[in-house]
């Protein structure tokens, strides 16, 4: 049995640290060096609470490909106080937003970012805007077709698929996206964020109910309706947007694959993206830490997403 080289106690917990992996243990670095800590309550009664065996659990990690944790960096200040704007803020400066800027004007759409100089403006902008909203019958078509551009603007290169796929020979007006885009199932995706309540397993639902705006998982399903070149990195962020009207700071975070990717480089992870189980086991894992840390989600998904730029 593995011995700990090291071994911290507090009123409420006990950490141990040790230089192989164990059950249970993430990775952390202790001044420069690689080592492994588990923690351990401690209940009410001075007693340490031992992590159980489940088999269960583990019958299920092994069918679903993913750990019941995840593991987050260590090395990330997560106490900071003030929201951090992206590494890359102005508009002038991002390779990605300016490929879709010109994307969009190149297809006759306008530019839906041209007032503001940096994507910190953008972002205040459709929080502010979006909040502003009761219902979703008092949003015109236009009015949401242009947040839409917005967010993906803002979202960067990833989001042109829409635009431009499949290949056009010759630019024509819109591109591709009135053939792409479907309005009936943002509108429907739009008004469950604005009449969204916590009721029961809402995570579970909210995944759910995000992988029905994707054309392909639509397809799969037997379901109509869906976004076609809509995936799971741009539909997050309208979600995220979009119930920032009813929770703020507290929205679910986007799933981005850079995001997704960066996660997977720490030992121990297996982020998928491909179902809904996928999504919902993301969401409640940065709730979680959000909720040991005392920061929003907001905060959360910033941090990671600028730690990982």
């Amino acid at each position: 049995m593995d011995k700990p080289v090291k071994v911290l106690k507090s009123k409420s917990e006990i950490r141990r640290f040790f230089t192989n992996k164990i059950v249970n243990s993430e990775k952390v670095l202790i001044d420069g060096k690689k080592m492994y800590m588990t923690v351990n309550k401690i209940d009410d009664s001075g007693k340490e609470v031992k992590h159980k065996k489940n088999t269960k659990s583990k019958i299920r990690e092994r069918r679903t490909g993913m750990n019941q944790t995840l593991n987050f960096p260590n090395d990330i200040n997560y106490q900071q106080t003030v929201y951090p704007p992206l590494v890359i803020d102005k508009i002038e400066d991002s390779v990605s937003v300016k490929f879709m800027i010109n994307l969009l004007t190149k297809y006759g759409l306008k530019d839906p970012v041209e007032k503001f100089t940096t994507l910190d403006e953008v972002e205040k902008y459709l929080f502010n805007k979006i909040s502003s909203f009761s219902k979703i019958e008092d949003i015109s078509d236009e009015e949401l077709i242009n947040i839409f551009h917005t967010i993906q603007v803002w979202g960067g290169k990833g989001g042109r698929l829409i635009y431009n796929k499949p290949k056009l020979e010759q630019p024509s007006t819109g591109g591709r996206f009135h053939e792409n885009f479907d309005i009936e199932t943002y509108r429907k995706l739009v008004q469950r964020c604005l009449s969204f309540e916590k009721d029961g397993d809402w995570v579970q639902t909210f995944s759910k109910w995000t992988f029905e705006s994707h054309k392909s998982y639509c397809k799969k399903e037997g379901i109509k309706g869906g976004i076609n070149n809509f995936n799971i990195s741009f539909s997050t962020k309208h979600v995220r947007y979009w119930l920032y009207n009813k929770l703020e700071d507290q929205s679910l975070p986007i799933f981005d694959d850079r995001i997704r990717k960066k996660f997977n480089e720490n030992e121990g992870n297996n982020l998928k993206n491909n179902l809904p189980k996928h999504l919902e086991f993301y969401w409640k894992q940065m709730i979680e830490k959000s909720k040991k840390e005392d920061i929003t989600l907001k905060q959360l998904e910033r941090l990671l997403f600028n730690y990982w730029s």
